[in-house]
């Protein structure tokens, strides 16, 4: 079955049809930074300029960053793009096209291609971690994204690993995310040498083995090994998928979060690691497995929560 997949991001739209977890064919466009109505109206053109080629496509996926009200089709708050404030965007965008939209989490989409047709193909349950300016997740069970009572579920970026430490964009201190992601590497560093430092600069640093850069990685790497051994305990995956900017870095980082890791999960069950495969289409290979799972209300049973 093909479908349509939109992945929206703070500075592209990303849209593609997909069969069996294959791009037929894409568009790229960037994001507006106008408001609500323009987004929809992108998203609208990138849809429509693939469907004149691929009519038989009956249903669009859409992932987005959030949070999100799934249940009600709606960007709560989209930080990173003007006028994304309480907006019924599957609604909207769904009348526009015609046709249904199923509406997910940008990094849920991105681990559910991943665990259909990527690193975690062959797992029965997989945890996608996402690494890069910010921490996010999504958890795996057979063919089902597990969302939560609140659609809440796999927001690992904000547990708290350190309690009282950095303060976190969420509003709460220690978060996983302002203790490990890509401005923390940044904040950090930048603090040590003296002077300002991008993540990838850290890294090339780190990777040329200077020791301030070595031990802010180091101890961003022990935060996220810590973060998968407490997941190891309360949810017991098959293995997890690591992707996002920083994880781009290879084996180099991933070694380093695996013995992390294996520190803290001495006498439990070893989190097995695996790098991300999909690279930057995992967000609408995602999108569009979800619209063919979640709207299949004839051919079979949506996707439960």
């Amino acid at each position: 079955m093909k479908t349509l997949g939109l992945d929206l991001g703070g500075t592209k739209i990303l849209a593609a049809v997909v069969e069996d977890g294959h791009i037929l064919a894409r568009q790229h466009h960037p994001t507006p930074r106008t408001g609500y109505t323009a987004v929809v109206d992108a998203l609208t053109r990138a849809a429509q300029t693939l469907l004149r080629d691929y009519p038989d496509v009956t249903r669009v996926g859409l992932g987005s960053p959030g949070p999100l009200d799934i249940r009600a089709g709606k960007v709560v708050f989209a930080p990173n793009i003007p006028g994304m404030e309480d907006v019924p965007i599957a609604a909207d965008l769904s009348e526009r096209l015609g046709l249904d939209v199923a509406l997910e989490n940008d990094a849920n989409a991105a681990g559910y291609a991943e665990h259909l047709y990527g690193a975690a193909k062959n797992l029965q349950s997989s945890v996608y971690i996402t690494i890069s300016t910010g921490i996010g997740g999504g958890i795996f069970v057979g063919d089902r994204v597990v969302r939560g009572a609140y659609g809440v579920a796999g927001e690992v970026g904000h547990v708290t690993l350190e309690p009282g430490g950095p303060l976190c964009g969420c509003g709460h201190y220690g978060c996983w995310e302002a203790v490990a992601a890509g401005r923390a590497l940044a904040r950090d560093a930048s603090h040590a040498y003296g002077f300002a430092l991008t993540t990838e600069e850290v890294f090339r640093r780190a990777q040329a083995g200077e020791r301030l850069a070595l031990k802010v990685v180091d101890q961003a790497a022990m935060y996220t090994g810590l973060g998968l051994a407490n997941l190891v305990k309360t949810l017991d995956p098959d293995g997890f998928v690591l992707g996002g900017g920083i994880m781009r870095t290879g084996k180099f980082y991933l070694d380093k979060v695996q013995a992390a890791a294996d520190t803290f999960v001495q006498g439990f069950p070893t989190a097995k690691l695996h790098l991300a495969q999909l690279g930057t289409d995992a967000g609408v290979i995602g999108a569009a497995s979800v619209a063919a799972r979640e709207l299949a209300t004839v051919e079979g049973p949506s996707v439960p929560t």
